[in-house]
């Protein structure tokens, strides 16, 4: 199971108990409490605030990122209080009150299918029952690589 740090120790890092990582992101559109973004991913290989290690000889003189793991898109989305549409293993963490959206802790967050208010629902032009077979919506739209 992930579970998101938001401010990580040194130590931490240096001993790899977590994963420094980073989501760049930029809205696209938005309307009726929904959104259209833009992901960009970055896992890096040290602390982001540390210089970078030299890179081997004979190697780019870039500093190489190590690749995002699988389910960092779902859980930033989620830190941001911003669940991907079908993300019914993160989404539960994001919880309401008079509307106004707060992060559960994982143990008081179990995994259940995404709750989606009424006029989304309809919207969408889906049943509860559709609901439960949604699959997780992020799309590749570009890969650049090193």
């Amino acid at each position: 199971q992930v579970v998101p740090v938001l401010a990580p120790g040194r130590r931490s890092l240096a001993r790899k108990e977590v994963k420094s990582t980073l989501t760049r992101y930029r809205v696209l559109g938005a309307a009726g409490g929904c959104a259209l973004l833009q992901l960009q991913p970055r896992t890096g290989e040290w602390p982001p605030n540390t210089p970078p290690r030299p890179p081997p000889p004979a190697r780019s003189h870039l500093p190489r990122a190590s690749p995002a793991f699988p389910e960092q898109l779902p859980v930033h989305l989620t830190l941001l209080l911003c669940p991907a549409l079908g993300d019914h293993e993160h989404s539960s963490r994001v919880g309401r009150v008079l509307g106004v959206p707060f992060l559960l802790p994982p143990e008081a967050a179990p995994t259940r299918t995404q709750v989606l208010d009424e006029e989304l629902l309809c919207r969408l032009g889906l049943s509860p029952q559709q609901l439960r077979r949604l699959p997780l919506h992020l799309h590749l739209q570009q890969l650049a690589l090193p």
